[in-house]
């Protein structure tokens, strides 16, 4: 194993959230950014990615922090060139000696767990092309002898806007509660992720999964608090509110309005997901925190963003 101080570290994703955190919050001057253009990051590379050039530039690598990737669920193409093609190109520039920490995602066990909690052993079902691309990228990375592969939760924090359509109709009390609302949510705070992959530089082997939990009624509760409005108490059924969002990504498709809330969101809010995140905290350490401060930098945001 090779010390964060010594190491010769290359971080992939760097402009993304997750990799402009970890270029914030890990202590390290060596760890060097590898970018498509120039944005401003210390030590930063330019390349094209192209399987040539990335064997140039990670010749000398340690460790390949590989964060990339793309969640963008209405685009195919892009999510099997950012997720698996990009995994591909970086696997095979890889040295033989360079350790390579994966970010793949708890979608790969599909949105109706094996069993519950589901862990690292857990059946598979990747039911999404999200979830095939990172299933087919986790594959790629463990032909790869040194790697390891983090499985994160649905992830959060003050740097995604992406809630701001939650908070907006929770706001305006238009945001309901799909099912009964006592389904456990996989949230995780990136800041908790962050201290994991930092870890994973020097240690651990093979696959982690790491993700948090939370009820679906006491998060849209908190956030309400937050906000200073009522809890939603209308309820709608998980089926009715994946049909009506797929009937919104159908029209975007034949040129409307791109959808604010996809299948992939509803899913995420209505079914029942919790992990077993045991490996990791045993090996790395890892503690969910709980998510009512991680709502309220959100919310903070959020206000800041819009209430000006």
């Amino acid at each position: 194993m090779v010390f964060l101080s010594k190491a010769k570290i290359y971080l992939i994703g760097a402009t993304g959230k997750l990799g402009r955190t970890a270029l914030d919050k890990i202590n390290s001057k060596l760890i060097i950014p590898l970018v498509r253009k120039k944005s401003g990051l210390s030590n930063e590379q330019i390349t094209d990615f192209s399987e040539e050039d990335l064997g140039k530039k990670l010749r000398d690598a340690d460790v390949i922090l590989h964060l990339a990737g793309s969640v963008d669920t209405l685009d195919r193409k892009k999510l099997w060139e950012a997720n698996f093609e990009l995994t591909k190109r970086i696997v095979s520039a890889a040295p033989k000696k360079a350790r390579i920490v994966f970010t793949s995602s708890i979608a790969v066990y599909g949105k109706k767990l094996a069993e519950i909690p589901a862990n690292e052993k857990t059946k598979l079902n990747p039911d999404s092309e999200y979830a095939k691309s990172k299933y087919e990228a986790e594959k790629l990375v463990e032909s790869h002898e040194n790697h390891v592969i983090i499985r994160i939760g649905t992830l959060y924090g003050s740097e995604f806007s992406d809630y701001y359509k939650v908070l907006e109709m929770l706001e305006h009390g238009k945001m309901k509660i799909i099912g009964d609302g006592t389904n456990h949510i996989p949230f995780t705070s990136i800041n908790d992720i962050v201290p994991l992959l930092e870890r994973a530089i020097s240690k651990g082997s093979g696959l982690y999964v790491a993700a948090g939990t939370s009820i679906q009624k006491e998060v849209f509760e908190i956030a309400a608090q937050e906000l200073g409005v009522p809890p939603p108490t209308k309820h709608l059924s998980l089926g009715f509110a994946l049909f009506f969002a797929w009937i919104m990504e159908q029209k975007y498709r034949f040129g409307g309005k791109r959808p604010s809330l996809t299948k992939e969101h509803i899913g995420v809010i209505g079914y029942n997901r919790v992990f077993d995140c045991s490996k990791a905290e045993k090996e790395f350490d890892f503690k969910p925190r709980s998510i009512k401060d991680g709502i309220a930098q959100i919310v903070q945001e959020y206000r800041n963003t819009f209430k000006k």
